[in-house]
């Protein structure tokens, strides 16, 4: 807990309607290694959006409502399929580029981006 200005901040809580995804380390990608993904990205996947932080010294956020999600993409390999991870891009309404690209995550996130798809 922290108080600021007599304001009481708490840390956010998990609920059970969250997930939480963060890079996988692929030993097999030597070109282009992403060790430091892993520490420093966190996807938290809300029952109505998606949050992407990154960082370790300045922190970046990226919220994103299911609502606004128009379109996604998702890549794999033969390794990533035989390890459940993939590359994914995320497209919003009135974004031109891709407003989320997501390398090596849980196969299981291209499950909630089609659930999502569905109830929108």
């Amino acid at each position: 807990m922290l108080k600021v200005n007599s304001v009481l901040y708490l840390p956010q809580e998990r609920t059970k309607d969250m997930q939480s995804f963060k890079p996988v380390i692929r030993w097999w990608s030597l070109v282009n290694p992403r060790i430091i993904a892993h520490f420093s990205e966190r996807l938290d996947v809300y029952e109505d959006s998606l949050m992407y932080q990154t960082g370790i010294f300045s922190k970046n956020e990226v919220v994103i409502p299911f609502s606004r999600v128009t379109n996604y993409a998702a890549d794999q390999n033969l390794l990533d399929r035989i390890f459940g991870v993939g590359n994914f891009r995320i497209e919003t309404a009135g974004s031109v580029a891709p407003e989320l690209t997501l390398i090596g995550y849980s196969y299981k996130l291209r499950d909630i981006l089609a659930r999502s798809l569905k109830a929108n």
